[in-house]
Parts: structure tokens; C-alpha cells; sequence
């Protein structure tokens, strides 16, 4: 039956994506490879002579009471850390999502084209199944690469302690081109709000203690407000704003080799007004599910039109991709796992019996209808 095989071909790689994820994570999550024990000591030592300011440099930008030696030990640990972050990233969340997308691309092409193939006839005859299998592939690489950029987050979050040193350091390097006109200003607050975003991730998943994140958010919340207040200004004021942004971040660097995360600012430097932590939200969550779940079924739809490949048929896998998305990763705002299954079923089941139903005969016309000549 055509439209049960389009089901299991749709549904069973997002099904392996999603079981097989939290384990393989946990599994090749190995702390050395995100650590970067792998990058020889001596390359981390000369790497931050070319991409951060030295000492002198920093202290120049604003009040620096951290030790030479140990502002060095932080820039050579951040970038260790650093760039075993982004190997984990590409290695882990980047290649399998690639991979995935590759062979849902391949399974497109022989869908459309099913004269590409080397067995023209085989590729014809499976059309229905290469346009399934594709789908399925494509919505777990999006699912895996979705729940691996969440993680990755939490990942950046649980290291900013060790990286921040080295990031503040490249900002202020940042600010110091900015201020000769070596870098656009629009450049400057991008990256500043890069920081401001792994400020908002460490406090939301940085510290394992529910209490101690409850004292650290209030306060990393007030920091972002105050950081993108002076870069308003710089916005505002053009380059002569951007040593008060760079006194502000030296303070920053400053505290955060001092291990000084509830008090990263002087009280006079902090808002009054209380803010809301710049980090992802449930709300908008849910957003990215129902637009993902919309965009994937449209996909679907529109693919099977250009194919020419029957709706009932087709229908299953355009309803797993719309609700797809919720039953993995849906709060309660968007029902229950097991309401939208029910609902996946029931689709399913109503389009094979329409499958199954035969075409209704064709009207003859019968000599009733007909008017009989006249004689």
C-alpha cells in the first residue's frame, strides 16, 4: 500500500533522530574534546598576541587590577576552550544535520527527476517512496539540528566562566579599531551583543543551584541593560561614545577573572529600572515550532505538486511535517504528545481509507436523457 509505505518512510528518520540524539550526545559529549586539551599550549600562547589586546592595552581602557600573568592564563584557557566549543559544534551538530541534508537533497532529485537515477525504471516505480524518504530526512535534520543548537547553548553557557576573559579582550580590541574608524559601528554592536547573549545563557544555564540563579539572574539581566545602553550611545554619539563602552567592558573583564559574578558592575554603572534576562524564551519556543511545522508541510505540499504525485498519498507525510514539530518538541500551549499523535493517527487512517476507496464510475448517460429523434 502506497500510502502506508509514504507514513513509515516520513516518519522513521525523525524517529531514529529523536531517540538516538540525547544518547549519541552523551556519549561523544566527551568534556576534553569542548575543553580543547587537544590545541598544543604553545599555539594557545601566541594566538592572543594576535587577537587581543595585551596588558598594558587593556588597563589603558579602564580600572584593571587583575595581575598581567593572570589575565595571560585566562586569554590562553579561553581560547582552548573556544575553539574545542566549535569543534564540538561542527563535528556533532553541524556534520550529521549535513549529512541528513544531503541525502534528503539526493532523494528530491530522483523524485523529480527520476530519469537521473541509473535504473530510470526503479527510481519511477518508487517515486512516492524517494518523495517520503526525502521528507523524512530533511525533518530530522532539522530536528537534529535544532535540538543540538539548544545544547550547544547550554554548552556556551556552562564555559563562559572560562572563555569570557578571552571574548571581553577581543571586544576591546574591537573598540579599539572602532575608535580609529578601523570597524563599522553597526560590526561593534553585533559582536557586543553576541557577549550580552553568553551573558543571558550562563545565567540561565551556567549555575546548576535553582537559589544561586535566582540571586545571579536579576543582576546579569541589569549588566545586559546597562552594556547595550552605552552602545546605544555609541550608535548614537559615533566613535566619541566608545571609550566609555570600552570602560564598562574592561570593568567587565576585570570582574570576571576575579570569579566577581554578582557584582560584574560598580551600582553606579547598573540601571535602576529592574529588566528581563536577554535568553530564550518558551513563547517564542512555540513560535519556532508552529512556523518550522508550517514551513516544513508547505515544503512538502509544494514538492509533491511539482513531482505530480497524488494527494491522498501525499497527505500523511504533509501532516507529519505540520505537527511533527509539536510532538517533539511542543509545550502544553500546543496540546499534549499524546493528543497530537492522536491527531497524526487519525489523519493517517482517514487518508488510506480515501486511498482505498475506488473512483466513483463515470455517468453514462442513459437513452432516458437523451432525446429521442423524431421520426
Amino acid at each position: 500500500m502506497q500510502w502506508f509505505e509514504s507514513v513509515v518512510f516520513a516518519l522513521f528518520p525523525p524517529f531514529v533522530a529523536g531517540v538516538l540524539h540525547r544518547p549519541l550526545m552523551a556519549a561523544l559529549d566527551l568534556p576534553d574534546v569542548w575543553k580543547g586539551w587537544w590545541i598544543p599550549a604553545w599555539i594557545a600562547r601566541r594566538v592572543p598576541a594576535r587577537v587581543v589586546p595585551s596588558p598594558a592595552d587593556v588597563a589603558g581602557h579602564g580600572p584593571v587590577d587583575s595581575s598581567p600573568a593572570k589575565l595571560n592564563e585566562h586569554w590562553c584557557s579561553g581560547v582552548r576552550r573556544s575553539w574545542g566549543l566549535e569543534t564540538w559544534a561542527s563535528i556533532f551538530v553541524i556534520l550529521p544535520a549535513a549529512v541528513a541534508g544531503t541525502l534528503a537533497l539526493g532523494g528530491l532529485v530522483l523524485t523529480v527527476h527520476p530519469s537521473s537515477s541509473d535504473d530510470a525504471q526503479f527510481a519511477r516505480e518508487h517515486t512516492l517512496g524517494f518523495f517520503s524518504l526525502s521528507a523524512g530526512l530533511g525533518s530530522a535534520a532539522v530536528l537534529w539540528f535544532l535540538r543540538s543548537r539548544s545544547l550547544y547553548r547550554r554548552r556556551l553557557g556552562a564555559s563562559l566562566p572560562l572563555t569570557s576573559a578571552f571574548h571581553l579582550a577581543r571586544l576591546l580590541r574591537d573598540c579599539s579599531a572602532a575608535a580609529a574608524g578601523g570597524l563599522a559601528l553597526l560590526e561593534l554592536d553585533q559582536r557586543v551583543a553576541r557577549y550580552t547573549n553568553q551573558l543571558g545563557w550562563f545565567a540561565a544555564y551556567g549555575v546548576d543551584r535553582e537559589r544561586r540563579r535566582a540571586a545571579l539572574q536579576p543582576h546579569i539581566a541589569r549588566v545586559q541593560l546597562a552594556v547595550e545602553t552605552e552602545m546605544s550611545n555609541v550608535l548614537r554619539d559615533g566613535p566619541d561614545a566608545v571609550p566609555r563602552l570600552a570602560r564598562l567592558l574592561a570593568t567587565l573583564l576585570d570582574r570576571s577573572v576575579q570569579g566577581r559574578w554578582m557584582g560584574l558592575l560598580e551600582e553606579s554603572d547598573l540601571p535602576t529600572e529592574r529588566t528581563e534576562l536577554v535568553a530564550p524564551r518558551g513563547d517564542r519556543h512555540d513560535r519556532w515550532v508552529v512556523l518550522g511545522g508550517s514551513v516544513a508541510a508547505a515544503a512538502v505540499m509544494g514538492t509533491a505538486i511539482v513531482a505530480g504525485l497524488p494527494a491522498a498519498a501525499v497527505a500523511p507525510a504533509a501532516l507529519t511535517a505540520l505537527i511533527g514539530p509539536a510532538v517533539m518538541w511542543g509545550s502544553d500551549k500546543l496540546g499534549t504528545r499524546r493528543e497530537q499523535a492522536q491527531i497524526v493517527a487519525a489523519a493517517v487512517s482517514a487518508a488510506g481509507s480515501a486511498a482505498a476507496e475506488p473512483p466513483a464510475p463515470a455517468e453514462n448517460p442513459s437513452a432516458a436523457g437523451v432525446p429521442a429523434p423524431r421520426a
